[in-house]
């Protein structure tokens, strides 16, 4: 399935993008970038966040006044004619949605994002009503309206909607089985999500990606914490629990315990070191947010009381390490510094050359010699390298 968007105007907004940061950091003059800006004419509708969010307002609020009228125009009053009328509505919504992106040349303008989760919602809505399906459907409804958006739209969102609808798919489905495929949805969730990581990290280095490399961040950053909470015990216990009528009496704790216990602190170091070494910076921020949850999941379990006391000491070691960490990263130290340096998100395609060579031609770019090179440390958005 292709992308709904001019995929020269998406890559020539992408070099626009790049380039304006080139600027602000003093790497080409004004002059420069104006004539980049020429030589890779963008025509998508594109506006600021401020008028983003008024036109997303007005499209919806629109959008439901118009859903509002058709059903009254309808006047039966039954559930099957209001949700009949809900897809067609959200049918009317995904057209109007290529219409304004073919003719109107919108993209993620507001009105585009409006007409998107409005269409995709009711369709879901009406189709749940009219279908009255299975937990199991309408998972899989779920999935393959947001993998469309997803695919469709380059929209985050749905792509965010389309991982963890995924996650439910296979959860679901070994829940459902009961038994033995109960105990093992873990190790099988940690398994499964690990070869979504590596494979959309593969993914990420081809060209032909490029519109979707915020997309395929979010599904590696997402894949992530799903591997880390089918080894999280905190999670595993209470879905144990809640879940599956395990029993447990005070002083029992669940089967393999020690392994879960293991795994929740092994899997933040893993992250972590995976992170420094590959700087890759998806890596580092999501072992944060594990570590984090690892000492949740201890503290929950294991509390040593007064956690005025505990909050204070952990605030006063976090604020500490963090100021000697920017002392001492002021200088580049094993490709790592607290400085905003431009990052090498095109090094694949040597978006650099390219520009360079077809805009500039013989005037010299003011760059300074960058201290940073090589590794992986994706920020931010599109790619993965700095």
């Amino acid at each position: 399935m292709a992308t709904a968007y001019n995929l020269t105007n998406l890559k020539n907004l992408l070099v626009q993008k790049e380039v304006k940061q080139w600027m602000k950091q003093d790497y080409i003059t004004r002059e420069q970038f104006h004539t980049i800006e020429r030589e890779y004419p963008c025509s998508f509708y594109h506006p600021n966040m401020f008028i983003r969010i008024l036109l997303f307002a007005a499209t919806l609020l629109g959008s439901f006044g118009a859903i509002g009228l058709l059903i009254l125009a309808m006047d039966t009053g039954s559930d099957d004619s209001i949700a009949g009328a809900c897809v067609f509505g959200g049918v009317v919504s995904i057209v109007l949605l290529e219409i304004m992106i073919s003719q109107g040349k919108h993209y993620k303008s507001g009105v585009t994002e409006a007409l998107l989760y409005f269409g995709v919602g009711i369709i879901i809505g009406g189709l749940i009503v009219l279908a009255n399906p299975t937990t199991a459907v309408t998972s899989y409804v779920f999935f393959f309206l947001f993998l469309f958006a997803a695919i469709r739209y380059i929209d985050l969102i749905a792509t965010l909607g389309t991982v963890l609808s995924f996650a439910f798919i296979v959860f679901n489905s070994l829940y459902e089985m009961g038994g033995f495929a109960q105990q093992i949805i873990p190790f099988v969730m940690m398994i499964v999500f690990g070869l979504v990581y590596f494979i959309t990290r593969r993914a990420r280095q081809n060209d032909s990606a490029q519109p979707w490399c915020d997309a395929l961040l979010i599904i590696e950053s997402t894949s992530l914490l799903i591997v880390y909470c089918g080894g999280n015990y905190f999670v595993v216990r209470e879905l144990s629990i809640e879940m599956m009528e395990l029993a447990l009496e005070e002083g029992q704790d669940i089967p393999f315990a020690w392994i879960f216990y293991a795994l929740t602190v092994i899997i933040p170091m893993i992250y972590l070191y995976f992170g420094i070494v590959q700087k890759n910076i998806v890596l580092i921020r999501v072992s944060l947010i594990v570590i984090a949850f690892a000492v949740f999941t201890f503290k929950y379990y294991f509390s040593l009381g007064h956690p005025e006391i505990t909050l204070t000491i952990a605030g006063v070691i976090l604020v500490s390490i963090s100021l000697a960490l920017l002392n001492y990263l002021k200088i580049v130290r094993h490709g790592f510094t607290r400085e905003n340096h431009l990052p090498e998100k095109w090094a694949g395609m040597n978006i650099e050359a390219v520009v360079i060579s077809q805009t500039l031609g013989g005037n010299q770019i003011n760059v300074q010699d960058a201290p940073v090179k090589g590794g992986d440390f994706g920020g931010g958005g599109s790619s993965d390298s700095f």
